[in-house]
């Protein structure tokens, strides 16, 4: 294998890497997003996440809190709104933690329930915190039992507070979160290592693992170092208190009436919630769709086209259902959005009219099939095979496996031409001129020779020269040859004039070069000298003749020909000896998995998959999948393996194949 060749194969593998490469970190990013994102509410809010993403109702309570620990509710009463009442008793319990602070030794705190004037009052160090008013009872339920009850909690939560301040215990504190993330370093790094040895053993295997695995671990490694971020913040005071507060803050913001929906106000962490839950809907609707298509689709529907708008259709339909069910059980009433989306509608309509129409080209192309996934097609100056087909753009692979995004609409409003539409067998040209003085039935015998010789022309229908006409400086020839594959037009093309450019060497024809005739007319020549110049020029100007046509003996062509035939016999032979290895290397262990595989209500015995093989044969060759293809075609062609109804040629799809040898 020439220098050349090993490049080219670096690169191809290069570039592959570096797609794969883009896909992981792409989905590595989704991940550790979604992951931090419903970490981070956790974190803030430290309640239930059911409790968050309810909408605010108008505060009729409000917390009373001790470092960020929410004791009880107190509710308004005529004169005073339960804000008021819970910030009166939020700061008198904090002065009463800074007195006890101050005195040392520290005293203990004490909190005793009064009644005056048939009101019961709760106090602290003799310090008023609050009033039991009717707001804050149930029915059935006394005043000083409620007073009571909410004693021991402010007793037990003013013990707790105070014995939280000593330095002792912070130095306990501080040891134990060392611990703490001396653990989740090394969960951290079991996970890591776990996930980079499956990674390895998948890459070097060719075995593919199953689909949540990999994304599952690291989500569990980022949740290890959110799970320790959230239990030392609740080891230290300071931590929650600042925790509480940000939380409130983000609970209180956006809730005026100009962001009320049917009378409830939706904070910055419901409208965050929000679009997390629907960035959760589509993760987990990607995953299934592509979990169905995988497993369902390619087993029941061989054609890529129509498993993707199958895929697209359930997607769209699973998400619409998803966002119905999500903002009912918020509790937002759609029929109430309904002006407010025509209004948006009309404004984003005139704004977003490219994009709605390339979604609806998009829809069109799927259901029309005109241009399906795998196709090789012309854009204008666009050459390339269509890759995937998505609800705005398609993405289209060139020669050199550069992937270019187009709108739906350029596919559906331009000319395209579909070299894969209906039946690939297509027909190539190849313009060539030759000069006046060769012989026209030399020129198509050595035509003819040179694309019978080309193993990937088709000689049904035969290759054909067709000739033009007579150019201002050659004869113009038109070679028509048919191809199988039209994505190797430009390789056979550069093939086909390398072998006519080395076979019009060898037999003497001469590729023109532009002519012109000058022709002079002067009155000052000699008339007695004319003939003697005339005689002199006319000898250079006419064409050789050392060597005719004649000459030239059936006999010499014909050894000429069985010699540049027994160098592509020999290279045909060392073909079929490397093909021979490899069919032994995809048979014995290690190979291809050759079972008995169901199809419907068929099972094919001693079958393998197409798309499986591919895989194989790009990690054991070192090739990319196009050129894995490319050789299981070859076998195909060989006779070596086929279809195992014969209904397809070798292909990167979920379809089976079996050997000849395999055959009962």
């Amino acid at each position: 294998m020439g220098n050349g060749q090993w490049g080219r194969r670096a690169k191809s593998i290069g570039v592959e890497g570096r797609f794969s490469g883009k896909w992981a970190w792409s989905t590595r990013r989704w991940v550790i997003g979604l992951t931090v994102a419903v970490a981070t509410i956790l974190l803030l809010g430290g309640i239930p996440f059911s409790v968050i993403a309810q909408p605010q109702l108008p505060a009729e309570e409000s917390d009373v809190v001790i470092d960020g620990r929410v004791l009880f509710q107190l509710g308004r009463i005529d004169t005073v709104s339960a804000e008021i009442r819970a910030k009166v008793a939020n700061e008198a319990l904090w002065k009463v933690l800074e007195n006890a602070e101050r005195q040392a030794p520290p005293s203990s705190i004490r909190v005793r329930t009064r009644e005056i004037d048939d009101l019961v009052t709760v106090r602290a160090n003799g310090r008023h915190l609050l009033t039991v008013t009717s707001s804050d009872l149930m029915s059935g339920v006394l005043a000083q039992d409620l007073a009571d009850e909410w004693r021991l909690e402010l007793q037990a939560a003013l013990e707790q507070a105070q014995k939280e301040r000593r330095p002792g215990y912070q130095r306990k504190m501080a040891w134990i979160s060392l611990g703490v993330v001396a653990i989740s370093l090394l969960a951290w790094a079991l996970l890591y290592n776990g996930r980079r040895w499956l990674w390895r053993r998948q890459t070097r295997t060719g075995k593919s693992l199953p689909m949540l695995l990999l994304p599952s671990l690291l989500c569990a490694q980022v949740l290890v170092w959110l799970a320790a971020g959230v239990y030392i913040c609740e080891l230290f005071p300071i931590a929650r208190s600042t925790r509480y507060k940000v939380f409130q803050f983000l609970e209180q913001t956006f809730t005026d009436p100009l962001f009320d929906i049917d009378g409830r106000g939706y904070s910055l962490v419901n409208l965050f919630n929000l679009v997390l839950l629907t960035l959760a809907l589509w993760i987990g609707v990607r995953l299934l769709t592509s979990t169905v298509k995988s497993r369902f689709l390619q087993a029941a529907i061989p054609d890529r086209g129509l498993q993707d708008a199958i895929a697209t259709l359930m997607q769209v339909g699973l998400m619409g259902l998803g966002l119905f069910l999500i903002l009912q059980a918020r509790g937002i009433d759609l029929s109430t959005l309904a002006i407010l989306a025509s209004v948006l509608g009309v404004g984003v309509g005139f704004g977003l009219q490219n994009i709605a129409n390339n979604i609806v080209s998009g829809w069109v192309m799927l259901f029309e099939r005109s241009i399906q996934v795998g196709d090789f097609i012309n854009l204008g100056q666009l050459v390339g095979t269509v890759e995937s087909i998505g609800a705005r753009s398609t993405e289209i692979r060139t020669p050199d496996r550069v992937s270019i995004i187009v709108p739906n609409a350029e596919l559906l409003e331009n000319k395209v031409i579909n070299w894969s539409h209906g039946h690939p067998v297509s027909q190539l040209h190849l313009p060539i001129g030759v000069a006046y003085q060769s012989d026209i039935h030399q020129v198509h015998a050595v035509v003819m020779e040179v694309a019978g010789a080309h193993p990937n022309v088709l000689q049904y229908p035969q290759p054909r020269l067709r000739f033009l006409g007579f150019g201002e400086s050659s004869l113009d020839f038109d070679v028509l040859v048919w191809i199988r594959e039209p994505r190797l037009q430009f390789d056979l093309k550069s093939d086909l004039y390398y072998m006519l450019e080395a076979n019009f060497r060898r037999y003497d024809i001469e590729i023109p070069f532009p002519q012109r005739d000058l022709n002079i007319r002067s009155s000052q020549v000699d008339p007695a000298v004319w003939p003697q110049q005339i005689s002199k020029e006319i000898p250079s100007a006419l064409p050789k003749t050392e060597t005719t046509t004649s000459e030239l003996m059936p006999h010499d062509l014909l050894a000429d020909v069985r010699d540049y035939s027994s160098l592509l016999k020999s290279h045909q032979r060392l073909q079929e000896k490397v093909l021979e290895r490899l069919v032994q290397q995809m048979r014995t262990t290690g190979g291809l998995e050759i079972q008995d595989r169901r199809f419907r209500l068929t099972v094919y015995a001693n079958c393998f998959v197409g798309s499986e093989a591919v895989t194989w044969l790009a990690r054991t060759q070192n090739a990319t999948r196009e050129a894995a293809v490319r050789i299981g075609q070859a076998l195909v062609e060989k006779g070596v393996l086929h279809h195992v109804t014969d209904e397809h040629p070798f292909k990167d799809e979920y379809l089976f194949y079996r050997f000849y040898e395999d055959e009962m």
